[in-house]
């Protein structure tokens, strides 16, 4: 945090420093480039990184204190979709603001797709298209004239430069892009649907007997069947399953028995 209010301080002391460009004016429009591509770098980081923040912080109340892997990498997606329409707009508090707000709407949308009746696992609607209203949506609230100038560009002021009638744009470009996508999203997968050899569903059996072993050769992630036997084994209980590929009873090349007995950290084994 520290190095970020070093970076932040930087930046604005570099927003007016006076140049001499009488005699080229590339070296001011590098310069230009240079400190609008650091501010969408730093803001891309920073949203993602509050991104996880705001989607555990969400599981963690939802769950009573329990934190989640995925949910976390679902937090830095989330906070990289949201900061996207405003990597080059906002300045950095803002980016993470930004970054954790996106992440929180997404996470609290748990049932989104039950709610719309989607078959879809991978939440791309979730993330992606909430994820990208969110953040357009916050572009027109958060947008710094004063950054957005910094590529000697027109400033694009926002509702905090008290340019309310920007998030009204913003939320007009929101359902028009909407509707175009959800639009020509339709036309094309109902034309796959009906192309022969092509298809938008694999059949119900196929779903069951998994998708590796019914659209490839060969399963690609791994024999998932030897993994259903061992529910039974937790921590701290003897374990009675053996090993894959080893003989019951007998380790590689040891002898030793693969019964083995967890013991509890701070107690030794007798």
């Amino acid at each position: 945090m520290v190095r970020l209010v070093r970076i932040q301080w930087w930046l604005n002391s570099q927003r007016y420093r006076p140049r001499n460009v009488s005699h080229n004016p590339f070296p001011c429009l590098h310069h230009q480039l240079i400190a609008i591509n650091r501010y969408a770098a730093f803001n891309t980081n920073v949203a993602a990184s509050t991104g996880a923040i705001g989607w555990v912080l969400v599981d963690y109340i939802r769950t009573k204190g329990k934190f989640s892997v995925v949910g976390a990498c679902e937090g830095v997606i989330a906070g990289l979709v949201g900061i996207t329409p405003a990597a080059g707009y906002v300045s950095l508090w803002l980016a993470a603001l930004i970054g954790f707000l996106t992440a929180v709407v997404c996470a609290s949308l748990q049932d989104l797709n039950n709610w719309l009746n989607i078959d879809e696992g991978l939440y791309v609607f979730k993330l992606h298209g909430v994820g990208g209203m969110v953040g357009s949506f916050l572009t027109g609230i958060f947008a710094d004239q004063a950054i957005s100038a910094l590529d000697g560009s027109e400033g694009a002021p926002g509702g905090i430069n008290g340019a309310g009638v920007q998030v009204g744009k913003q939320l007009a470009g929101i359902t028009a892009i909407s509707a175009y996508s959800f639009v020509v999203s339709c036309i094309l997968l109902y034309a796959l649907k009906y192309i022969p050899g092509m298809h938008l569903r694999i059949s119900e059996e196929a779903e069951a007997r998994g998708l590796d072993k019914d659209q490839f050769f060969d399963e690609q992630i791994g024999d998932w069947e030897n993994f259903q036997s061992m529910d039974h084994i937790t921590h701290g209980q003897v374990r009675e399953q053996p090993i894959m590929g080893v003989d019951a009873g007998t380790a590689s090349g040891s002898g030793q028995s693969l019964q083995q007995e967890a013991v509890p950290a701070g107690e030794k084994k007798e």
